[in-house]
């Protein structure tokens, strides 16, 4: 990776854009147009940024003729500020929808919202809404009362599954979009996609705080109890369990080609190569990825087309590194509030991120900056 001769917080400087928003950044999301993202904010509000930068890096760039060095100018104007939207009392559950919109909840209330700010009430429950995931298809699933709805991309009801379970803790729905997992009242389900759900596979695997398919639907990957991972492979019910975690894994990424699992809860980046399980082996590979610290991973995200994992560390340092390698990029330097979420673009051009202490961020790299 080339840094550009620049130092690690000069780099963000440079490169990123970033705001303070007066309260913890809990989740962020890019719309499907890639015009922009939106932060979910504690205290109930969106706020929204343009993907488009005034001043994007590479106009900033300048090449020496003697020696090819690269470097780049600083801002010379300020960042444009965000546009906020006060959505609820508490920090909102966050999604994308349709082909541009960010859908977002305020208890039992489902809000779809432009990403110029415009807000329109999608739907009401009595019952608050646990949680909302995407669909692939463009609409979005949601959990609440023990019953799932389906919304199509035009935010519509097209079906509802009743008596599920109970207040569910995590939901995703397959990639292929024919099945979706929930977790609930200890168990994982596993469901078709529709009103009338074939009979589901069940998996006790205890309290679960975090869900993840692999992109080709083969494995989904799940955060059990408070220090371990379960792998589950649908297809003849397999579970594998990777435990001693120092932390609670709050973050699961795959790879794009379904081999390598990535996630958070250790003092370093802890990337699984899951394509070496086969049927004598007990645990994936591990492949040493990024630097240990003394500092717990907090969220991680693996880029959607390199083998690099981006991560965000409890003491505010993101850090990029290639999958098995310890080489790392700082991005951010460490010294501030935790790294809540993070998430590359569905382009890998910008990384997305906020924090405990209230700053949300845009990094944009210039193209060429990993070689």
């Amino acid at each position: 990776m080339d840094t550009m001769e620049a130092e690690s917080a000069t780099l963000y400087e440079l490169l990123g854009r970033h705001w303070t928003v007066g309260t913890a950044v809990t989740n962020t999301v890019f719309d499907p147009a890639g015009q922009g993202v939106a932060f979910a904010l504690a205290d109930g509000a969106l706020a929204i940024a343009p993907l488009t930068d005034v001043e994007p890096a590479q106009d900033r760039c300048r090449v020496a003729l003697d020696g090819g060095r690269t470097t780049i100018s600083p801002r010379r104007k300020p960042v444009p500020p965000l546009t906020k939207v006060i959505i609820s009392d508490g920090p909102p559950h966050l999604t994308a929808l349709g082909t541009s919109d960010f859908v977002a909840t305020d208890h039992g209330r489902l809000l779809r919202v432009s990403a110029s700010g415009v807000t329109r009430v999608v739907s009401s429950h009595e019952a608050p809404i646990d949680l909302i995931a995407p669909v692939p298809a463009g609409g979005i699933l949601t959990a609440s009362g023990g019953s799932i709805i389906f919304y199509d991309s035009n935010g519509e009801v097209a079906w509802l599954q009743e008596r599920v379970g109970g207040r569910a803790s995590a939901l995703a729905v397959s990639p292929d979009g024919r099945r979706f997992a929930i977790a609930a009242d200890g168990r994982l389900l596993v469901r078709s996609f529709g009103p009338r759900p074939e009979p589901s596979a069940s998996f006790e695997l205890g309290s679960v705080s975090a869900l993840s398919w692999s992109p080709d639907g083969s494995w989904l990957a799940v955060s059990a109890g408070k220090t371990g991972i379960v792998l589950v492979r649908l297809a003849d019910a397999r579970t594998v369990r990777i435990p001693t975690y120092p932390a609670t894994v709050a973050s699961l990424s795959w790879s794009a080609d379904s081999r390598v699992l990535v996630t958070s809860g250790a003092y370093r980046m802890i990337a699984w190569d899951v394509s070496s399980l086969d049927s004598e082996s007990d645990q994936p590979t591990n492949l040493a990825t990024g630097r240990a610290r003394f500092v717990l991973v907090e969220t991680v995200d693996i880029h959607p087309e390199r083998r690099l994992v981006a991560a965000g560390y409890a003491d505010g340092m993101v850090a990029v590194a290639r999958i098995g390698q310890s080489d790392e990029l700082v991005v951010r330097s460490p010294g501030r509030g935790a790294v809540q979420t993070l998430r590359w673009s569905g382009d890998g051009q910008h990384l997305a991120f906020g924090t405990s202490d209230g700053e949300a961020a845009i990094v944009t790299f210039p193209p060429y900056i990993f070689k």
